[in-house]
This record gives C-alpha cells, structure tokens and sequence, in this order.
C-alpha cells in the first residue's frame, strides 16, 4: 500500500535584521525594526548625543561651543525630547520656540536673539538626522518655522575718556588684562575668535592671525600696534603655552569675570559688553575714513548689511567720495 507523505512544514524565515544607522557620528542611534518603523519611533533626545559628537568630530566645532550646546539642551529636553520625529512638526516646534519667548513660573522670558540660537541648535541636529538618513522630513526647511523678532541692535564703542577710565581700573585690579583688551580694540576680534587664537596662527611675516569663531575660518590683520601689543604677550607667556589667552590654556570655559568688574568700577554708562569692543574697532575705521567695504573685510562681516550699521559714523564720507569725481 503506498502510504501519502506529510507535506513538509516550511521553517519560517528570519525576517532581515535592519541595520545601524549609517557609519561615523551616527552608528550611536539604534534601530531595533525595520527603517520605517525606526524612523517613526526614533525620539529627538534620541539624536542629541550622535550630533553633538558630529559637531566635535567631523565639523570640528569647538568644546566652548558644544558646551552652549549643552547648556541650551536642558532647557529644550524636558519640553520636547521625549517626542517622537514624526511628532515634531513645525507647528510643534514653532510653539515651543514661542514658549521660550514668553518664559513661564521656572524659566525667565528670553529675548529674541537668544532664541534665535535655539532655533539654530534645533535646525542643525535636524540637519544632523538628514545627513543620516534617520528622517525623510525636515520641518525647518522652507521656512516654515518663523525666526524670533530680534531688538535693534544699538551701536555701543568706547569714547576715548571711557577708554582712559577702564584702562586705570584694569592697571589697578588686573594688570595683566590690559594688554587683552588692547588687542581686542585693536584687532576687533570677537571675543570666541581671540579666547581661541593660538599663537602657532600667528604668521608675524605676513601680519596675519588665523582664527576660527562665528563665522569660520577668517585672517585677522594685525597693524603695527596690535603686533606690538602680541609681542609683548608672548614675551610673559609660560614656555609651551598655546593659545593667547592664559585661561584657554587651562580649561574650554570663557569666564569675563575681571572684564565686567572692570565696567562696573570705571562707571561705564549705558550697559558695555565685551562685544562692544568689536564695536569699537569699527567704529573707529569708519571714523578714520576706511570704506566701508573694506571694513566688512577687516571684520570678517559675512553681510554687508551688518557694516553698514556704522556708516552713519561717518557722515562726510558720501561729501569726499563725491568731490573725488572730476571732469
């Protein structure tokens, strides 16, 4: 008798593990389904870490930077961090944005310059998850979340009295600062630019200080003043030290203590911040006649929009340039 075979039973498959994320900063996001699935279920605070480490890896972004960063994130995990990508949508984020704005029982208001920052922050872990291909959906592109109205900027420099009062206030409580605050007038660095000069950037030859801030890679001309003056810096500086500023060399962290206690004695009013010494370098080019163009080069103004808030400085520079044309 011829028996029927059983039809064998199939061993079900193994349905195919997804992978990692790509290689480099984003091997640290896990996926555990497949990509669809681990896009939807991927949370924001899930990107922080990877894009931080990509900031400091692969852009090169400095520690000072990547601990604003941070510093920013605490304020932004509580909030949204436990939010799915596909939850954050512009919508989502724009309000949370406004809710900065606004502050509440735990959190002062903050201005819209700051939160701007913010929004960068966000844009670019965003940006981050793009690159990675851990989402298919940019909320921030178009413009679809609005950036913060942002207060007038007002053209704060030293007068030449003021200048003497901070001076004497320094050369009495912190002598060894008076020659930083010369380079700064004298050079118009931004502060993070000159807290991470490094005198190896130093070509004395060419009369050129490489550095690295806000808006990247930029040479700084040094005159024969501000030569002067870094000479006299190197000359004290402890064998082996690397950046200009002593306190770079010992820690990433910025603290302008002894400048703000200098302010506050020599009397200084209105408000003078650290940055209006920036000011100051270009106040006193358009003062001197230096057109404006190559006072944006100078500063390393991305925008001329932004050189041209010293141009009233300067109101017979339209008179002399108009006498120059000749028949």
């Amino acid at each position: 008798m011829i028996t029927q075979r059983e039809p064998q039973k199939e061993t079900p498959r193994a349905k195919p593990t997804s992978r990692l994320a790509p290689e480099g900063a984003g091997a640290g996001v896990r996926r555990t389904r497949g990509s669809k699935d681990a896009k939807r279920e991927l949370r924001f605070r899930d990107l922080v870490e990877p894009a931080l480490e990509a900031k400091k890896e692969l852009l090169k972004n400095e520690p000072s930077s990547i601990k604003t960063d941070r510093d920013r994130l605490r304020r932004i995990l509580p909030a949204i961090g436990h939010l799915t990508l596909r939850a954050l949508t512009a919508g989502r984020i724009a309000r949370f944005l406004q809710d900065l704005g606004r502050g509440d029982e735990s959190h002062r208001s903050l201005a819209g310059a700051t939160v701007n920052r913010f929004h960068s922050l966000l844009s670019s872990i965003w940006k981050y998850a793009m690159r990675q291909g851990l989402t298919d959906v940019n909320p921030f592109a178009g413009s679809s979340i609005p950036w913060a109205k942002e207060a007038a900027i007002h053209i704060r420099f030293l007068e030449r009295d003021e200048q003497r009062r901070l001076v004497a206030v320094l050369r009495k409580d912190a002598p060894n600062k008076v020659l930083e605050l010369e380079l700064a007038i004298l050079t118009g660095m931004r502060r993070g630019e000159q807290f991470g000069a490094r005198w190896e950037d130093w070509k004395v030859h060419e009369g050129v200080l490489y550095v690295k801030g806000k808006t990247g890679p930029r040479e700084v001309r040094i005159n024969r003043a501000a030569r002067h003056c870094l000479t006299r810096l190197r000359k004290r500086a402890p064998k082996g030290q690397i950046y200009l500023t002593p306190e770079r060399n010992q820690g990433p962290l910025d603290r302008r203590f002894w400048f703000e206690k200098a302010v506050k004695r020599a009397e200084l009013r209105p408000r003078f911040r650290y940055h209006d010494l920036r000011h100051t370098y270009c106040s006193r080019l358009v003062a001197a006649g230096v057109p404006l163009l190559e006072v944006q080069k100078l500063a390393g103004h991305k925008s001329f929009q932004t050189t041209l808030r010293y141009a009233h400085l300067s109101p017979d520079h339209l008179r002399r340039a108009a006498e120059k044309v000749e028949f």
